[in-house]
């Protein structure tokens, strides 16, 4: 009995704890040699543990005897009882279980940047475990080069974790963006409507500003910097300058927020009707000159249009032969529509009217110079001081037949003219340039007469007849029915453009200055005698409302030349239309 006694006390003194492959142990450091560590690790026989295996961390891999040292049992040799551990797996084991927890709660852990993977990222010591940091999840706020990144302690968000796999992904893009997404809760929070903020510009595009409010960018609109309409923001606008602005409204769930510049202040158009009434002179700055006239500013945020047509009482082509931008000018206020945020101005009514003594200054009959300033088909227009030109319509061109008035006259060119009507309330004057010259159709008058035989040439040709000079300025038609005594199809089957002929001058009417002609009977008596017919009372002073339709429309005509009246097939004096002015 008492050697089995003996026998159970000695089991118990031998008794050893059994270990499985994975295991974490605490043990004492009971020898060390160049290869090896053996620990006591209350095992049968003392754990090895490889000089490989031990911790990253210890300073340059010191270990003492007598030390405690956790390790994980690694491999179990059961034959010759021997136990292999690791320092180094027992540390990734007790950090992973960390980061583990960390993964699975969303939480941010640091780590050091140690060295740069090649096209691809960085390696990243999370205290023992090795973690790659992709190079597309640096983040904004890092520089790129590794020289200045290696050795930095940087918070990341692990993006992948595998024990089996031993893999780790983390992310400081992601981070920031976290962090941006808490700030954003945190703004939206305390946000309120009407509330002031001081911000500073992140960027400037075409439809507004980007404010930086406390780690969230709310849009100034365009519409909200200014009172005023902006096409884009004004340039004194730049990136990183600080400016105050003003909350209108914000949507927590899309995450937006609308500020405001122009609502720091009062509306200026608010009461801007009792500020400018109509007939008011006012001063302000040219700040904008467009094709179509001038922008005034007249306080801050009120501008006024000084259209083209009331820059001045001429007849500028272009605004900025008048203003510049930056020029201080007088203005007379026309009309102003706070609704439409609209001030109609004028420059011109500050200055005298030029047509206030019109009549005076420019009587019937005067001879004046100007410049020609435009050419139309129907005359031309010519400029006798700065806001008054008169129209020197087609008819008034020369005594001649004058197709187009640029056949004589050119743009810019100076002429004198004689004032044939002033209308001060229309603003229009009628003017001549053929009452400067000796009347043609005097001289042939003169110098010709009934049954006189001429010779001249054929200039043109029509269905109904041919024309004849008779003198540099007047022409005699030749009707089919006076060509031959044999009846002809048309006259080209007997004239043509250029001929010489001699024909007998049949008729002559002094007030539609037309003159026949035939080709019959030249030398005998006249088949039936015709009269000179007389002349009607000359109307010295043109009908008003012929000159106005020159001016209107450009296709009234005051007087026709002989060829144009005598181009009518019809050769009835009687029927042709009188509207002969000398």
């Amino acid at each position: 009995m008492e050697e089995k006694i003996r026998m159970e006390d000695a089991f118990t003194e031998s008794d050893v704890k059994m270990y499985s492959r994975g295991d974490t142990i605490t043990g004492t450091v009971v020898q060390i040699n160049d290869s090896e560590i053996l620990v006591d690790i209350g095992y049968k026989s003392e754990g090895i543990l490889p000089v490989g295996e031990l911790s990253p961390f210890r300073e340059e891999g010191k270990v003492e005897e007598g030390e405690e040292i956790e390790v994980l049992v690694t491999y179990i040799d059961e034959e010759k009882g021997t136990v292999y551990a690791s320092e180094k797996q027992a540390e990734y084991e007790k950090r992973i279980d960390t980061l583990e927890a960390a993964y699975r709660a969303g939480e941010i852990i640091e780590g050091e940047i140690t060295n740069e993977v090649k096209n691809a990222g960085y390696h990243v010591n999370l205290d023992g475990i090795r973690a790659f940091l992709p190079g597309s999840h640096l983040g904004s706020d890092l520089p790129s080069a590794i020289d200045e990144l290696k050795g930095m302690r940087v918070p990341f968000k692990i993006l992948e974790l595998s024990r089996r796999d031993k893999n780790l992904v983390v992310s400081h893009k992601q981070y920031l963006k976290d962090e941006e997404k808490k700030k954003r809760m945190t703004l939206f929070e305390n946000l309120e409507k009407e509330q002031v903020i001081d911000g500073t510009i992140r960027s400037v595009v075409d439809f507004g500003l980007f404010v930086d409010i406390g780690g969230f960018e709310g849009l100034v609109h365009r519409s909200e910097i200014a009172w005023k309409d902006l096409p884009v923001p004004p340039s004194q606008y730049k990136p990183k300058d600080k400016v105050t602005v003003k909350v209108i409204d914000f949507d927590k769930e899309k995450g937006k927020v609308s500020l405001s510049i122009k609502r720091l202040r009062p509306d200026p158009w608010e009461g801007i009707t009792e500020r400018y009434p109509a007939g008011t002179r006012v001063k302000g700055t040219v700040v904008s000159v467009t094709d179509f006239g001038a922008f005034v500013e007249l306080e801050q945020d009120i501008e006024g249009l000084v259209h083209i047509s009331e820059l001045s009482w001429g007849y500028p082509e272009n605004p900025k032969e008048i203003v510049h931008e930056g020029d201080e000018v007088e203005v007379v206020v026309l009309s102003c529509d706070e609704e439409t945020h609209r001030i109609s101005l004028s420059l011109r009514r500050t200055q005298r009217d030029p047509w206030e003594d019109g009549e005076a200054k420019y009587p019937v009959g005067q001879r004046v110079v100007g410049t020609v300033t435009k050419i139309t088909d129907f005359g031309a227009f010519v400029k006798l001081e700065d806001g008054v030109e008169g129209l020197v319509h087609v008819s008034e061109l020369d005594w001649g037949h004058v197709a187009h008035p640029r056949d004589v006259l050119k743009q810019g060119e100076t002429v004198e003219v004689k004032v044939l009507n002033v209308d001060p309330q229309e603003r229009r004057i009628s003017l001549s340039i053929r009452e400067l010259k000796a009347n043609p159709w005097r001289k042939f008058v003169e110098g010709y007469s009934l049954d006189q035989v001429i010779e001249g040439e054929i200039t043109e040709i029509k269905d109904f007849g041919a024309f004849m000079k008779i003198t540099d300025d007047v022409d005699g038609l030749i009707h089919v029915s006076e060509i031959s005594d044999q009846r002809i199809a048309t006259p080209k089957d007997v004239l043509s453009v250029g001929d010489k002929v001699q024909a007998k001058i049949i008729g002559i009417n002094e007030d539609k200055k037309q003159v026949r002609l035939t080709m019959r009977n030249l030398f005998g008596p006249p088949e039936v005698p015709v009269a000179r017919e007389p002349r009607k009372p000359r109307s010295r002073k043109r009908p008003k409302e012929r000159i106005d339709s020159a001016f209107l429309d450009g296709g009234g005509h005051e007087s026709l030349s002989m060829r144009d009246l005598l181009s009518s097939a019809n050769l009835d004096d009687d029927t042709t239309d009188d509207t002969t002015t000398e």
